[in-house]
């Protein structure tokens, strides 16, 4: 089995991405920059000075922050100010619930992901590979995933995530059952979400993790919870080597940036959340470390 252990959200802000970083010295070495982020250019400088270099991916953005395309390209994503003004829910529910508006909110959602790949690309080495995953996987909303594969001719796309996640329950105890309803939900949507996903990556040269960690126990990620997940994928029929992609948010904001979220309140108490710091705590313990140790842990890679 195969792992890798990814944090999203490198670049939303410099706190966040400052405890994202540290973390690298610790299990995580996987990560995935927010093209639209406001300290995207931090992160890219940051990460280039690490001595050793996770894996960096795009965390394509259509829910939070100001849009990479021109805001007049993209109206019906974006608010006055150019703000994305949708949810993963809202936008499903425009798409769908406006026939007469699809091809207009499918055509401009093409424009901004190709805005945010091709703002991502430019700053990678050339030729390098883009490891594509979302913010709140919203590009598994189906139309939305469509268009990301469209765009697999003009940009190199390599691997998508698919968050196919076994269910499975930690051993007993107040810690996980806090917020399991709502990410229960979560867990059965993506899901089903999910096979969809897979059914259109097939004959495509794009790889995808054949099991995923992180939606049930999203926001909560404890040793625990790890631990049971890959007892239940070791028990279940799988390639020889399976890639299993595990995602901690271990990266909390500084309390300086709070204004960042004015328009989203509600990110903001995410951000703030103590259970980021928690899980930046499991990433750096030696108890992580060793539960990693009979895996095959994709390594990072050296600066030259």
């Amino acid at each position: 089995m195969k792992l890798i252990i990814h944090a999203d959200d490198l670049g939303l802000s410099q706190g966040i991405t400052d405890q994202i970083l540290e973390c690298c010295r610790g299990a995580l070495n996987s990560t995935s920059i927010v093209p639209n982020g406001t300290a995207f250019d931090y992160a890219l400088h940051r990460i280039r000075e690490l001595p050793a270099r996770p894996r960096l991916g795009v965390h394509l953005n259509l829910i939070e922050g100001a849009s990479c395309a021109p805001a007049r390209d993209i109206p019906l994503l974006v608010d006055g100010n150019g703000f994305f003004r949708h949810s993963f829910q809202s936008l499903l529910l425009t798409y769908y619930g406006a026939p007469r508006r699809r091809a207009a909110l499918a055509g401009q959602v093409r424009t901004e992901l190709a805005a945010q790949l091709g703002r991502v690309k430019a700053g990678l080495p050339e030729n390098a590979p883009l490891y594509v995953d979302s913010h709140v996987h919203v590009h598994m909303i189906p139309f939305v995933f469509d268009q990301l594969l469209s765009l697999q001719d003009a940009f190199p796309i390599e691997y998508v995530r698919i968050p196919e996640e076994p269910f499975f329950l930690p051993p007993a105890g107040p810690a996980w059952l806090r917020g399991l309803g709502p990410n229960l939900l979560k867990h059965l949507l993506l899901n089903a979400l999910s096979a969809r996903a897979a059914r259109r990556l097939r004959g495509a040269a794009i790889r995808r993790p054949d099991y995923f960690i992180g939606v049930l126990f999203t926001g909560n990620m404890t040793l625990a919870a790890v631990r049971k997940a890959l007892e239940v994928i070791q028990q279940r029929p799988r390639p020889a080597e399976p890639l299993v992609e595990i995602l901690f948010h271990p990266g909390g904001a500084a309390s300086r940036e709070a204004a960042l979220w004015d328009r989203y309140p509600a990110y903001r108490r995410a951000y703030f959340s103590p259970n980021r710091q928690k899980e930046k705590s499991v990433l750096m313990s030696p108890e992580f470390a060793a539960l990693l140790k009979p895996y095959s842990v994709q390594q990072i890679e050296k600066t030259p």
